[in-house]
C-alpha cells in the first residue's frame, strides 16, 4: 500500500496536484508525467514527511518534466522548506513558492505553532508579526527560527 496519495486535476495547461502522506522510495510519479501541463500547482498541505530517498525521487520527477514546466508550490510544510534550503536541485529556477508554514512560538502558552505565510509577506527576509488570542488578550508570537536561514529559499 502506498504511503503517498497524489491527486491531479487538469485545468487547461495547469495541473493541480495535492499530496497526502509520505514521499519516500516508493514515490511513483509516472501518472504525473502523463499528459503534462505547462504549470504544476502543487499543494503540500497534507504532506507529512519526505525522507532521503524521497528527495532523490522528487528531484528525478522534476528533472523528467524539464525546464519547460513551471512549478508553483503552496502550503509548504517545514520539511519541504528544509529541503529547499539544503538540497541542490530540490527548488529549481522554474519553481516558485507562494505559501508556506513557518514556526512561531507563543511564550504565554509555551507552545510552537506553524503559521501559514504568503511568500509576498516576507520583506528583507524578516518574519511578519503574528499575534494570537490568549485568555481574551492579543499577544505577539515570536518567530522560532533564524530568519536569514529559514527564508533562504526565497532568494532563489
Amino acid at each position: 500500500m502506498s504511503k503517498l496519495k497524489v491527486s491531479m486535476k487538469a485545468d487547461g495547461d495547469n495541473r493541480l496536484i495535492a499530496m497526502t502522506g509520505i514521499i519516500d522510495e516508493d514515490f511513483d510519479y509516472s501518472s504525473l508525467l502523463e499528459n503534462p501541463g505547462k504549470v504544476y500547482k502543487i499543494d503540500f498541505n497534507e504532506l507529512k514527511m519526505i525522507n532521503s530517498t524521497g528527495i532523490r525521487e522528487w528531484i528525478r520527477f522534476i528533472e523528467k518534466l524539464g525546464p519547460a514546466v513551471n512549478f508553483q508550490y503552496f502550503n509548504c510544510p517545514n520539511i519541504i522548506i528544509q529541503q529547499m534550503n539544503m538540497v541542490s536541485g530540490f527548488l529549481t529556477k522554474n519553481a516558485k513558492v507562494f505559501s508556506f508554514f513557518a514556526p512561531y512560538f507563543c511564550e504565554e502558552l509555551d507552545e510552537e505553532e506553524h503559521v501559514l505565510l504568503q511568500a509576498s509577506e516576507i520583506k528583507d527576509f524578516k518574519a511578519p508579526v503574528r499575534k494570537k488570542l490568549v485568555d481574551g488578550e492579543e499577544v505577539e508570537m515570536e518567530f522560532d527560527a533564524i530568519e536569514e536561514q529559514y527564508f533562504k529559499f526565497l532568494k532563489r
